[in-house]
């Protein structure tokens, strides 16, 4: 087992150890925002036929040399062409056209209506034509035999859209993992039991039951493990029985009542690594049993969330099937002043802004571990690494955003 790791170390060691959940085959309208486990060519090009992008008449330019608003040309129309149509048996001629009807081959020019009198038996046109113009070729959007879609994408409307374009009706996508999570600590209790002296509300619990649900996930809740360690051992076994990934927090310090790395020892876990070298939430601890994956968070409110962000979302992710499971880093100028130093990486809860210069960056509250109010207006965490001089408005500083949306 590593000890006092960075966090990308930390991230490696943990991926070294898992993989990618199985796949399975489900239908397209059941996809949406599930990952996809392979690549998708189109077997058709889009479109299939030469069409017209809007309603007009469809013609041979030829017929249109010389015309002008003053000098329109009239033409016979021999018929009319609806999207859907099946003009193979067509002849020659001049065809009022709807928007996504078949161009006939013989047509080479397709005139808007607005460019017309717009009429019915015959029609004037007020506007010389070139060839091809207003056609939509074969292919012209995506061609025959091109990978259109990337494995490792989540599926979004805009993809499924696409999928059904090219007659796709079932995917193939990774299985969704199955989470556990476990809190502990006797100071621990439930919303709807009135609070004591001494206790505090299980923010840590329902926090990460909305994180995890972020990426389409449900996890299964364990309830609190009281500081002890019998309860604690059964409750790790049991979700580690019935999940892929656990999560646990508290009880992952040195102290008298934490005792999450005994359990580790008792149910012979391997342990990946213990302690981060981040604030908040050094103490983080990691292990594998068999082919399942445990990660347990620091108590601390914040702590717990922040290390969730930075170790644990980047796992689960991977184990969903996610090509881009790390968090793109951008960079961004301070708008506040930080004064903590620190040896070791710190993770600042900020929101952003832009300005002339890019992105800027606001702390969006107190910045210690066990203080929640600064996740209500955070959108990023700003990544400050072994400052050995207080962060100054005006410093340039790399920065992630946690809803993977927005980039």
């Amino acid at each position: 087992m590593e000890k006092f790791i960075d966090t990308q170390k930390a991230i490696e060691l943990i991926l070294s150890k898992i993989k990618h959940q199985n796949k399975e085959i489900i239908k397209l309208e059941d996809s949406f925002n599930r990952i996809l486990a392979s690549d998708i060519y189109t077997k058709v090009p889009i479109p299939n036929f030469i069409k017209s992008p809007f309603d007009g008449y469809c013609l041979k330019s030829i017929y249109t040399k010389g015309v002008s608003l003053n000098n329109p040309v009239k033409l016979k129309i021999d018929g009319t062409i609806k999207a859907g149509d099946d003009i193979s048996l067509l002849s020659d001629g001049v065809y009022k056209i709807m928007t996504g009807a078949e161009v006939p081959e013989f047509c080479d020019l397709v005139i808007k209506k607005e460019d017309t009198d717009c009429g019915s038996d015959y029609v004037l046109i007020y506007k010389e034509g070139k060839p091809d113009e207003n056609i939509i070729q074969i292919g012209e959007d995506v061609a025959s035999g091109v990978r259109i879609v990337k494995k490792g994408i989540k599926i979004k409307p805009g993809v499924v859209a696409m999928l059904a374009a090219i007659g796709v009706f079932e995917v193939e996508v990774f299985q969704l993992p199955k989470i556990g999570l476990i809190t502990s600590g006797d100071e621990i209790i439930d919303l709807y039991k009135e609070l004591s002296p001494g206790k505090i509300y299980n923010s840590n619990k329902y926090a990460l039951l909305a994180f995890i649900n972020e990426l389409g996930l449900k996890a299964h809740d364990y309830g609190v493990a009281s500081d002890n360690i019998d309860d604690l051992k059964d409750k790790i076994n049991l979700a580690l029985e019935e999940n892929d990934v656990i999560i646990t927090t508290g009880g992952v310090s040195v102290g008298d009542f934490d005792y999450i790395q005994d359990v580790y020892s008792l149910l012979n876990i391997e342990k990946i690594f213990w302690s981060v070298k981040m604030k908040p939430g050094t103490p983080v601890l990691a292990g594998k049993l068999g082919d399942k994956l445990i990660i347990s968070l620091p108590g601390s409110p914040a702590a717990s969330l922040i290390t969730y962000e930075v170790i644990a979302k980047p796992a689960i992710k991977y184990i969903m099937g996610y090509n881009k499971y790390l968090p793109k880093l951008f960079s961004g100028i301070m708008m506040d002043n930080f004064k903590k130093l620190s040896n070791i990486t710190r993770f600042l809860r900020v929101y952003i802004t832009t300005g002339n210069d890019g992105y800027e960056i606001h702390l969006a509250g107190k910045q210690n571990a066990g203080v929640l109010q600064s996740m209500l207006s955070y959108t990023a965490l700003a990544k400050v690494i072994n400052p050995d001089e207080p962060v100054k408005i005006g410093d340039r500083v790399d920065f992630f955003f946690v809803d993977e949306d927005i980039y």
